[in-house]
Order: C-alpha cells, then structure tokens, then sequence
C-alpha cells in the first residue's frame, strides 16, 4: 500500500477540488463570474492536462509566482531522490539525476514560453460582444521575439479568442496589418509607458521623456491635439511603470494631463506583481474619475496562453472596417468608461511576503477547480499511469 500512498494523495486532491468547482473566469472589476463568454480547450489541451494547466499558469504569472513554481519543483524533486535507499544511490548517479531534472525543466518552461502549443480561447455567447486586446507587440519593437511578426500577432489573437487587437509597438507606427490588427503605438517616457491607441501616424517618444513634467506636456499636446497632431488618441496608462514609479499624486497628474484609461492587469510577470490592495485602490480612483479601466496581454511573442480578455458590447461591429471599428472602439471607451470589462483567468494572488510561499500549492488548487471534468479525467489517468509505470520498474528492479 506504501508504494501507492503518492499517487492516492495525489488522485484525492484533482477529485475533491473537482468536487468544489468554480469558473476558471473571473471579472477583475467585480470578482464575479462572467455569464456571457467561456473558455473552450482544445482536445490536446485536456489530453495533456498536467503540462498545459501548469504552462497557463505560468503564463500569466508575476515574478514571485515564477520563483515560487521554482523553488517548489526543486523542494519536491530533492524530497523525491530523498525517499529512496541510501545505499542505491552514488554521487555520479545523483548529479546525472539531477542534471536530467533541470534539463527536463528547461525544456518544459522552453516549451511553455516559446511553442505555439494549445491554448485556452475565449469565446462569447452574444454576437455583440467584441473581445479585444489594447497592448502587444511584434519583432518591430526592441524587446520583441524575432520573427514575431503582424501577421503571427494577428494568427496568436485569434486563436486565442481575440475579435481585434490594438497593436501598440514600443515608438514605432507601421500601419496596414491583418485585418482587426488595430494601430497604436506604445510611447516610452520618463518612467511611464503610455499605450496610445488610435493614432494614425508615428509619434517620437524624445525629446519628451526627459522629465516627467515633459512627459506630461507631451500627454497634455496629444489629449488637446495642436497642429503637431491630426488626431487625438486614446491613452492608456501600463503597468508596472505608473505603479513602479508614478505611484500616488504622480497618478492623478498623469490623469489630469489627458490619460483616458488605466491597466489593472497586465500579464508581464513584472506587472503581476502589482499587490491586490493597490489593484483595488486603483480601481477606485478610476471609478471615481470616469476612467476607463483595460486588460492587456502585452504580448511580445513569449508565453502562448493569454490570461486575460477586454469585453465590450458594440452591436453591429461585424460590419465595420478596422477604421471604422478603432473609432467605434474608442468612442464607447469615452462614451461609457464602465462598458470595457476585463475577464481574467482566475488565480490566487499572495496579498503579503509570506503567503507567497504557499502560493504555488494553493494556486494549483484554483486551476484544478476551475478545469474542466476532461481535464480531471486526464490528470487522473497520467497519475495512474506513471504511478503503474513506476511501480512495475521497480518490481523488475527487485527481481
């Protein structure tokens, strides 16, 4: 019985958190479940449960999530070589072990980041409903993957859900893209990234990002556009830089100098490190002034789940061409500020130092509630599998 106590323990923690499910989609705003999308898996995605949940989940990670996922896989590997007899073991054998554990690892979080492997998509039950993203790159922005390009951006938003896609280069405008590829442009300034959605050519980030106050003048001219400027974008304060460096009266001048909107959740593992309270507290602040508040993948051609969707309604939006969408778009974000909702993959935030410790533990436990029953069952069957697996090598091992 010994021998099956791991895959028992482990058999009863998929059952009884299947036993308590909960949508794996929350509305970040109001913490409640949407009633009008759903996510839909792909086949390979349920088959391979235990790579792909774990793969999401680290897709949409902070920082601390990423180290704790890390120092866990390490925890549990060297309590696993512990177990075994100490007079099977040898130096050489246990550095080849481990060697093999760490490639191993390198491989997965390689496949995780960079494939273009199965991934949960979104999917709206209203045909009104335009799902869509304010903040992604492509190869043209320094810090892009090489070879992501327009049209890889475009292939990776639509398998993910995504109905259109702002595409927000960092200070750099190239226009005419897939369709439902939408321009913008992300602008670099002192401290602060403002995502500039709608504009129709090339604004330079310098001389304005030499202070802060000059950043401001530069929000202020685009917010009331002069003669520099034939149209006035929507802008879109990112995070973590507002966060980071702006944080307190600095918000409220990067408000009052013409940001329409802010990012509550950016799913940059710098930018998921933004602490619960603070998220809530920004949301406040823009409920309170009318603004209107985004998700964004920021995607940079790394990390293939998207973990995070905006939603607005827009009846007719089918039949506009993508200029004619980006200026509908933009209108209701002004018009009626409270319409976007931000949808996110649930998942438990460490709200202090300490609770991150545990955060790896009690986030697997959120993703096997909010799987799917297919999921369950796979997860079951690799459990049992390699538990067989394990158990006839050792039996011949004993022979």
């Amino acid at each position: 019985m010994r021998r099956w106590r791991v895959p028992l323990i482990l058999s009863a923690i998929v059952v009884v958190a299947q036993l308590v499910p909960t949508s794996p989609l929350v509305e970040v705003v109001t913490g409640a479940p949407p009633a009008d999308v759903r996510l839909v898996w792909p086949v390979v995605h349920i088959v391979f449960a235990p790579f792909t949940l774990l793969a999401d989940w680290l897709n949409g990670g902070s920082t601390a999530d990423l180290i704790g996922f890390a120092v866990w896989a390490l925890v549990m590997y060297v309590g696993y070589r512990g177990t075994g007899a100490p007079g099977h073991r040898g130096a050489v054998r246990e550095v080849v072990y481990a060697g093999c554990f760490l490639a191993a690892m390198g491989l997965f979080l390689a496949w995780g980041t960079l494939a273009p492997r199965p991934i949960p998509r979104l999917v709206a039950s209203d045909s009104a409903l335009v799902i869509f993203d304010t903040h992604s790159h492509t190869s043209l922005s320094h810090d892009g993957r090489k070879g992501f390009d327009a049209a890889a951006n475009a292939a990776w938003h639509a398998r993910a859900g995504f109905d259109a896609a702002f595409i927000t280069d960092h200070n750099v405008f190239a226009p005419g893209r897939e369709p439902r590829m939408l321009n913008g442009e992300e602008l670099s300034l002192n401290g602060l990234h403002m995502v500039m959605l709608g504009n129709d050519s090339l604004v330079k980030n310098k001389p304005w990002d030499g202070n802060f106050d000059s950043s401001l003048a530069l929000l202020r001219a685009l917010a009331r556009p002069p003669s520099a400027f034939s149209f006035q974008p929507f802008l879109i304060a990112s995070l973590p830089e507002y966060w980071r460096n702006h944080w307190g009266p600095d918000v409220g001048r990067v408000v009052a100098a013409g940001a329409d909107g802010l990012e509550i959740w950016t799913t940059s593992p710098k930018a998921m490190d933004f602490p619960a309270g603070q998220r809530r507290e920004v949301i406040a602040r823009a409920r309170s002034l009318g603004l209107a508040m985004f998700g964004a993948t920021d995607m940079h051609g790394l990390g293939y789940a998207a973990t995070v969707w905006n939603v607005i309604a827009l009846p007719g939006w089918r039949a506009l061409d993508d200029a004619a969408l980006t200026r509908a778009l933009l209108e209701a974000f002004r018009a009626e500020p409270g319409s976007v909702r931000v949808i996110v993959l649930r998942r438990r935030i460490a709200p202090t130092r300490p609770a991150q410790i545990i955060g790896m533990p009690l986030g697997a436990v959120t993703v096997l509630r909010g799987a799917s029953r297919g999921h369950g069952a796979a997860l079951l069957g690799w459990v049992w599998g390699l538990a067989a697996l394990a158990n006839r090598r050792k039996l011949k091992a004993e022979s």
